[in-house]
């Protein structure tokens, strides 16, 4: 409830009280007061219930003032006018109203009849008429007096009311400024007050904080007496109370306190005694994990020797009853793991125990299992490529099912579990690795890499790191088993684990020495390091199965090489061109090789790196070029770069050198000169176009020419820069460079072919220029007197000239048609023959022009025009 409030445009003005005279009017104004609002008189002197009803009470008697005692009688009314009143009275008179008439103040009224002028009994006189007159506009008169005089003292009587309520306000105005004083006051006090309980309040918070920080500070030293007390307890169980975890996670927290503040008193006392408790809960996980694990595989174990047990039954037992136990040790380990780094002198060793316990009982548990599955396979007798198929097969999934359930208790041990599943790797290995040594086949060991290879690659995802999908080869594992070095990706506390194959370390570092001086084996290798069990590395246990069969495809390779290339002894048929390419449809280009199709926009179609055509396309090719690029395109994709680079050096050169003994042999045969040439640019060029792709040197997959046509254009206009000249090699002046060598000898035969050519077509004309050569040495006189070099043999050699260059070009071109195969290569070696006949007739030309008269040399056709009728004939 609240007292009623009055408009807020009324303001309350508080006149002070004067000094002298409460009923002066007239006095000297003091000075004013501030304007006080209702509201603000409100909000400083707020009224309580009480004093709210009280005036409510107040208003509700005193709300209407009564009118006044003239206007209370039922038959008074508001005055009118004095004329309307006269009338009134006068009419009353005459009625003789009971109340009498009025009389004049100050005259007296009989008790009886009233008898005077102004109401005579009767007028006789005329003085009685007069007195009558005289009274009655004297009562007249006063009649219209008496409104104004009555008026006069109603505004007297207010204005005595508005003095009494002006004393009343000064009054009340005194009262109020004495109740502002006292408040002023209370409120002084009460300021004062509050300070002093803010102060105190400020103390007592300041007291409970470093209350609360010294009772913080005592619970780390405190928490030693119940933490000793928990692990006194008997029995192993303890690791499974609710309470020990929390009690391990405040050891860890009093730990690392103490350690912050090794100033506090005893601080060092209580740090080595919170550190025993910690060993000694990380003892107990331990004593925990060992002894569920080994009675759970007691227990599986004689279970397992039951062979009538289905294989669903089987697995069940080895992986499921595994599993349901990791909820209940998992935690457990979890809190041993997170702590190794905190004390890296006894927990690693704890948890080294704990890996070794579970390795053992899984070994015990899934080792008989895997070698009896092998044996199954029947490793002696099988296909090699079938037994690697099925066996790495059947070990990938059991190693991927024991990575699944090692992660399911460690989040760390990745050396560990890896040597233990390189042992179970070890039972096929064991009959892989003597079959794949004395393997001969190319095509075997092929077919085994490439199944290797794709057991690596299926278990790549999306989400690993592309640096970590890579084929292992010779160079990726560096002449050592990347389990020697665990600081690569294992964790670095664990020893070498007793279950790395002694045999594997040893295959490794010979295998990684290889043939060719082991120059791979020395490239240093950049190493990464990644995240423990993220994946099955499954790389990691085949990649000696691996590196046997490309160690052993290498050696084969240079075994081939050096038997059926460069020792390579021609057989009957094996030298008959051009018969060979008779036979050959028109129109196939030399070299019909498959396209790799992309679906990226960005790449272009380009023929795949080494893919041989078909063999009926092969069939015209030389025994020992068919030999080396079969070789190439076996080991392409399935050694190292730096060891196929290396290998591909000496094969390419082998090869060339073959090639170049076989062309000597063909041009041995009668006629069969320019055959021999043609025979050995053929072979060049074949294997230029396979091998192009490589660059041998640089091992690049981008091809700086795009096919035959433009690197003979290069060659022939003599770029040094495309072919290789004047460029040193990376092995030195005694080791040429395979391209480099390739390049000059397909050159060089180029070359020569063109001088053949040149040589037959201008037979006419070195003939005649060679004797005058020798006729003008001697100064005999005059040529053109000379009876063989009159001006009518002179256009005889000319005409037999054009006879004959016609003739041989058109030959020419045939046999390279018929050689190469391919329109643009042709008109590659075309032109350089032309113009080297049309260089040898422009010497003719000169010197017919020099020492005939004009119309001999006239007759004759310019440079220029002999240029166009050689080009005629070949529609070029």
């Amino acid at each position: 409830m609240s007292r009623p409030t009055t408009p807020g445009a009324f303001h309350l003005r508080r006149t002070p009280l004067p000094q002298s005279g409460a009923g002066s009017r007239t006095g000297t104004p003091l000075a004013p007061k501030p304007v006080i609002s209702l509201e603000d008189w409100e909000a400083r002197a707020p009224l309580s219930d009480d004093e709210v009803q009280s005036i409510t009470l107040v208003k509700e008697h005193f709300g209407e003032r009564p009118l006044p005692e003239k206007f209370s009688q039922a038959d008074a009314s508001r005055p009118g006018t004095p004329r309307n009143r006269q009338v009134d009275r006068i009419t009353h008179s005459r009625t003789g109203s009971a109340s009498g008439p009025p009389t004049s103040p100050g005259t007296p009224v009989p008790s009886g009849l009233s008898q005077g002028p102004l109401h005579p009994l009767a007028i006789v006189t005329p003085q009685e008429f007069h007195d009558h007159f005289a009274a009655l506009a004297l009562s007249a008169e006063h009649e219209q007096d008496s409104l104004y005089r009555e008026h006069l003292a109603e505004i007297s009587g207010l204005r005595d009311k508005c003095d009494g309520l002006i004393d009343l306000l000064r009054e009340g105005e005194g009262q109020v400024g004495d109740m502002l004083k006292a408040l002023e006051y209370v409120e002084e006090r009460s300021e004062n007050l509050r300070s002093a309980c803010e102060d105190l309040l400020e103390e007592q918070t300041h007291l409970l904080t470093h209350t609360s920080e010294i009772a913080h500070r005592l619970g780390y030293f405190t928490f030693l007496d119940t933490a000793q007390r928990m692990l006194n307890n008997p029995g192993n169980e303890l690791v499974l109370h609710p309470d020990f975890l929390p009690m391990v996670q405040r050891l860890d927290e009093c730990i690392s306190y103490l350690g912050e503040n090794r100033d506090f008193k005893d601080s060092e006392l209580y740090l080595i005694r919170y550190q025993q408790c910690m060993v000694r809960s990380m003892t107990l996980i331990r004593l925990h994990f060992i002894a569920a694990i080994k009675a759970l595989g007691m227990e599986i174990g004689k279970r397992v020797g039951d062979k009538s047990q289905s294989e669903t039954v089987m697995r069940g037992l080895i992986y499921n009853r595994f599993s349901s136990l990791s909820a209940s040790l998992r935690p457990l380990i979890a809190e041993l793991e997170q702590r190794i780094s905190a004390n890296k002198d006894d927990l690693p060793l704890i948890l080294a125990d704990c890996h070794t316990a579970y390795v053992s009982v899984r070994q015990a548990l899934v080792g008989p299992r895997v070698a009896e599955e092998i044996a199954r396979l029947d490793p002696m007798h099988s296909e090699l490529v079938d037994l690697t198929r099925a066996g790495c097969s059947y070990l990938k999934q059991t190693c991927q099912d024991e990575f699944d359930l090692f992660k399911l208790f460690f989040f760390s041990g990745e050396a560990q579990l890896y040597g233990f599943l390189e042992g179970l790797c070890d039972h096929l290995y064991d009959h892989i690795r003597p079959r794949i040594l004395h393997e001969s086949s190319l095509t075997v060991l092929q077919e085994v890499c490439t199944v290797l290879q794709a057991l690596m690659v299926q278990d790549i995802g999306d989400d690993d790191d592309p640096d970590e999908a890579l084929i292992f080869t010779p160079s990726t594992i560096g002449g050592a088993s990347p389990m020697m070095d665990r600081d690569d990706y294992f964790t670095g506390f664990s020893p070498i684990s007793p279950k790395l194959s002694l045999r594997r370390i040893s295959t490794a570092r010979s295998s990684a020495s290889g043939t060719r001086g082991s120059s791979y084996a020395q490239t240093p290798i950049p190493r990464k390091r990644r995240k423990p069990l993220t994946r099955l590395h499954t790389e990691i246990l085949l990649k000696m199965v691996l590196q046997d069969a490309q160690t052993r495809l290498v050696f084969r390779a240079q075994a081939l090489i050096q038997s059926d290339v460069q020792y390579y002894a021609a057989k009957t048929g094996d030298l008959d061109y051009p018969e060979k390419l008779q036979s050959e449809p028109a129109g196939q280009p030399l070299v019909r090789r498959t396209v790799n199709l992309s679906l990226d926009d960005d790449d272009d179609d380009e023929p795949a790196l080494l893919s041989l055509p078909p063999p009926e396309a092969q069939e015209t090719w030389y025994p020992t070029l068919r030999t080396t690029l079969s070789v190439l395109s076996c080991l392409y994709t399935y050694i190292d770069e730096v060891v196929f680079v290396d290998l591909a050096q000496e094969a390419v050169l082998t090869c060339r050198r073959s090639l170049s003994a076989a062309a000597d042999m063909v041009g041995a045969k009668k006629d069969k000169a320019v055959d021999g040439r043609l025979f050995l640019v053929r072979h060049l060029l074949i294997l230029k176009e396979m091998t192009g792709g490589l660059d041998l040197g640089r091992a690049s997959r981008h091809r700086d020419w795009h096919g035959m046509t433009d690197f003979l254009r290069a060659l022939m206009q003599n770029v040094s820069s495309l072919v290789g000249y004047g460029r040193g090699t990376a092995r030195g002046d005694f080791a040429p460079d395979a391209k480099t060598d390739l390049d000059k000898e397909l050159k060089r035969a180029c070359e020569d072919l063109i001088e053949r050519c040149t040589r037959a077509a201008t037979a006419p004309l070195r003939i005649f220029i060679d004797r005058c050569t020798a006729h003008l040495s001697g100064n005999n006189g005059k040529l053109a007197e000379q009876e063989w070099a009159k001006p009518a043999a002179v256009t005889a050699v000319h005409d037999e000239f054009r006879k004959t260059a016609e003739e041989e070009l058109v030959r020419f071109r045939r046999e390279l048609m018929l050689y190469l195969q391919d329109e643009e290569t042709v008109r590659v070696l075309i032109p350089p023959a032309q113009m080297s006949i049309v260089d040898t007739y422009r010497h003719f030309h000169d010197l017919v022009r020099s020492e005939y008269d004009f119309s001999t040399a006239a007759a004759l056709s310019t440079p220029s025009a002999v240029s166009a009728q050689l080009e005629a004939p070949l529609g070029g």
